[in-house]
């Protein structure tokens, strides 16, 4: 007699065996369907392979079809030239001859080209406001020829006579009026010209990833058309966009030519001739063959005339005149040209344009204040008045510089003239005190080397990516 343990075991034994035996069976069964199963398909494809083609169209389409056949057959009728005898085998039909036409590349040319499909391929949202076209393209590959308006016409009057030709950037370099300047290098302590010792430092800025960019900064150091009217003039350009570095380029050739010109009148008003010679400078720059809709240039510019000093500027790029009159102290000699400056920002506003920061997902300000359009989130523009830029002067930026005068004083000892590279994360005051060390001890390159450490390193502390940095320290005669 089983013991109640044992029971339990020869139980357990009997299910499991049974399960087995029906796990075994289902098995079969689905091995069987599945054959089954393809066996069905087989036969039902063999059975459709059998029916007539049905056409969606009707019989009398097929009807149709089956009579033009032979027709399109004939099209390509084998012919006795065109058959190998000998293999049997049935070549390709001859292909018709193209027929020759003449073209002529300038008419196709001379057609009207929008600025938006020009220069660096820049796309501009559709919501953007159209902007004008250029309305000839010349046969010359560097020169364009536009219809004149009455306000050309009346800047045409202001222009020296010379012909209209747009250069590319390796021309404008050979025809720079700083080709010949009559400034030296002057051993340790950086260039002279006419007893004014000055240094020129300039440095590309990185992008977060500190890959090099392209340096778009230029700087205008004495040109001798200038000093043939017994002035000095020295300026910093500091470009923005994708063709900002064509634009400040531009700036650097042009703009002394216009001031020469605007200078050679008899007791010259020299506000007004700083504002034509910027107009038309602008107005080039408008109608050069680089697309500016987005792209732009600040400019500030320092000229010295004996004891007499003016300075002209559009945008951030700043110069000031530091004294040692009781203490060193910096003067500013511009103003910088910012959304946050509440003058520049009313006359934003009055020209329709809309001043506000950029704002993040959930909707906090983000960065300095920016100019947009009243209706669309563009160009957002860190400055209030630039050169180029033309769909910025839409809402209101300006190209209309700031002039202001100054007489030198005896304990007025250099001039900094900078782009914002250098400005951003240093004052007034803290370039004034790196220079000064130098410009004791008569080093004034060395002044140039530490000031460009420096400007670097303030970049370091704050900033992933660095903007160019480009200055001109110029030590004045007592």
């Amino acid at each position: 007699m089983l013991t109640q343990n044992q029971q339990h075991q020869f139980d357990f034994k009997t299910r499991q065996a049974s399960q087995i035996g029906i796990n075994t069976l289902l098995f079969i069964i689905y091995i069987l369907l599945y054959n089954l199963n393809q066996l069905l398909i087989i036969v039902i494809l063999d059975f459709s392979s059998l029916k007539p083609p049905r056409h969606p169209q009707g019989e009398n389409q097929i009807e149709l079809h089956r009579t033009q056949k032979p027709l399109l057959q004939k099209r390509y009728k084998v012919t006795a030239d065109e058959t190998d005898s000998r293999i049997h085998k049935i070549s390709l039909p001859s292909l018709t001859k193209f027929r020759k036409t003449e073209f002529n590349p300038v008419e196709n040319i001379a057609q009207p080209i929008s600025i938006l499909n020009q220069g660096n391929g820049l796309r501009i949202p559709n919501r953007l406001p159209k902007l004008e076209s250029r309305n000839e393209v010349s046969k010359s590959k560097y020169e364009i020829q536009f219809n004149q308006t009455p306000r050309d016409e009346e800047q045409q009057k202001l222009k020296p006579k010379q012909k209209k030709t747009s250069f590319t950037p390796e021309q404008r370099i050979s025809e720079s009026p700083e080709k010949n300047s009559s400034y030296s290098k002057k051993k340790g302590g950086g260039k002279q010209w006419q007893g004014l010792k000055f240094v020129h430092k300039t440095k590309a800025g990185c992008q977060v990833n500190k890959q090099t960019k392209t340096n778009q900064d230029a700087a205008i150091i004495f040109p001798s058309n200038i000093e043939s009217q017994n002035y000095g003039l020295v300026g910093i350009c500091d470009g923005h966009g994708v063709n900002g570095h064509f634009v400040s380029d531009l700036i650097k050739q042009r703009l002394p030519i216009y001031l020469e010109f605007q200078l050679q009148s008899q007791n010259p008003d020299m506000e007004e001739c700083f504002k034509n010679a910027f107009e038309l400078t602008n107005s080039e720059i408008l109608q050069s063959q680089f697309d500016t809709a987005l792209s732009g240039s600040t400019t500030v510019i320092a000229m010295i005339q004996q004891n007499q000093l003016w300075t002209a500027n559009v945008g951030d790029s700043r110069a000031i005149l530091c004294r040692n009159q009781n203490g060193w102290r910096s003067i500013p000699l511009t103003r910088d040209h910012k959304p946050s400056d509440e003058s520049e920002k009313q006359r934003i506003l009055q020209a329709g344009g809309r001043v506000q920061s950029q704002r993040d997902f959930f909707g906090n300000n983000v960065g300095p204040e920016r100019v947009w359009l009243s209706y669309v989130d563009a160009p957002g523009l860190a400055m209030t008045r630039s050169m180029g830029d033309k769909l910025g002067a839409q809402a209101g930026v300006s190209s209309i510089p700031e002039v202001f005068q100054f007489t030198l004083q005896q304990n007025d000892k250099f001039l900094v003239i900078a782009s914002d590279g250098v400005w951003e994360y240093l004052s007034n005051e803290d370039v004034m005190n790196i220079i000064i060390p130098y410009y004791e001890q008569g080093e004034l390159d060395q002044a140039g080397e530490k000031l460009m450490m420096e400007a670097i390193n303030s970049w370091k502390k704050n900033s992933p990516a660095r903007d160019d940095i480009t200055f001109i320290i110029v030590q004045l005669n007592n």
